[in-house]
């Protein structure tokens, strides 16, 4: 089945049109040559410049550019970074969110310059390497723009909706094993029903990829460098009236440092994320089917019906309306250490790694 291609446009919308286009159908867009408006565009081609002013910056680096999501990660300088990376198999993976000082570099597009999305951001990333970097088909419970500075990336996508199609080998970590490139049609068989889509980004384009799309992305064998904003999905826009009133002076960007991020990813995004995949509310038949594949293979069948007693409980609790629905509101205003207990060894830790590293 060839590929489709995603829409692109030359400009950022405004944060309704972006709202109401795309980020509530799902929808992604690539915005051609739109990074190349910030003033700090050319900076990140610059080492000497990205050396002399951040040197000092501690970074994280994974140890080898072709993903696997096992291999340990290396705390160094940024200054040291910048004098290995050309001829070592290493890729800087850094969470970069305010206070820092190289987010004065950073700057966040028109498209999110309003309330309901700027208090739901949750994390921006530097994704830097000499190119030739491949990650895992996967997808994420976070609504995020990426923006490239520096070579190409070729993402291959599939719809969210045709998640019943895609071969996920890592359910509870949410990607799967397939080779993309050499797709392995007798061990995955599905994959030759499945449409897909094809995005094509050059340096100074900007992507938006909805929560929950399969992505596959690989880069150009040239240096690369991005940066991405993740978000919080709301199934409706926060403040919509206070964003409508503000449109008249927005400006086209913003400088980063201005604002806050609520960095870190809590343990009910991990847990409910495929709860409310599709809906902002679930029901508690629903809630049991989400958690039973996280639940240990060491349980016994009374610790199970026990635990599975106790989650039924949480969910009468923090339905706080008691309308026989839970929604993402509730579960986030309420404690959810009940089920920290009953996880796979080491899943939690595993499991908010995976929001913490991807492949842009």
């Amino acid at each position: 089945m060839p590929p489709m291609h995603i829409e692109e446009r030359k400009d950022f919308p405004n944060p309704i049109e972006f709202y109401d286009n795309y980020v509530a159908p799902g929808k992604p867009v690539l915005f051609k040559g739109a990074a190349k408006q910030f003033p700090s565009y050319n900076n990140w081609k610059n080492d000497t410049y990205l050396r002399e002013k951040y040197g000092g910056l501690t970074v994280m680096a994974e140890t080898a550019k072709k993903e696997d999501r096992n291999n340990p990660v290396k705390p160094m300088n940024f200054s040291t970074f910048l004098s290995i990376y050309e001829e070592e198999d290493i890729y800087l993976v850094q969470d970069v969110a305010p206070p820092r000082p190289i987010t004065e570099e950073m700057f966040v597009p028109k498209s999110l310059l309003c309330r309901g999305f700027m208090d739901f951001l949750n994390m921006a990333l530097l994704w830097f390497s000499s190119g030739g970097t491949k990650s895992v088909l996967h997808n994420d419970s976070f609504e995020n723009i990426n923006c490239l500075f520096d070579g190409t990336k070729e993402l291959i996508m599939i719809d969210r909706k045709h998640k019943e199609l895609v071969p996920i080998d890592h359910l509870e970590r949410g990607y799967s094993f397939v080779d993309v490139e050499r797709v392995d049609m007798y061990k995955y068989p599905t994959l030759s029903k499945l449409p897909w889509y094809i995005a094509n980004m050059d340096t100074g384009d900007c992507l938006y990829i909805p929560r929950n799309w399969y992505h596959h992305v690989k880069s150009s064998l040239t240096r690369n460098l991005a940066i991405n904003l993740w978000w919080l999905f709301r199934s409706e826009l926060k403040h919509r009236d206070e964003c409508e009133k503000s449109l008249a002076d927005l400006p086209e960007f913003d400088c980063l440092n201005k604002f806050r991020i609520k960095s870190g990813v809590k343990i009910e995004h991990v847990i409910f994320d495929k709860v409310f995949e599709e809906s902002n509310s679930t029901t508690s038949t629903n809630l049991l089917k989400s958690v039973i594949p996280l639940l240990s293979s060491d349980m016994t069948r009374d610790d199970r019906i026990e635990y599975l007693t106790k989650l039924k409980r949480y969910f009468t609790e923090a339905d706080t309306n008691e309308d026989s629905l839970l929604t993402r509101e509730e579960v986030e205003a309420s404690s959810v250490e009940i089920l920290l207990p009953f996880l796979k060894k080491g899943a939690e830790k595993e499991l908010i790694n995976e929001y913490q590293k991807d492949e842009l």
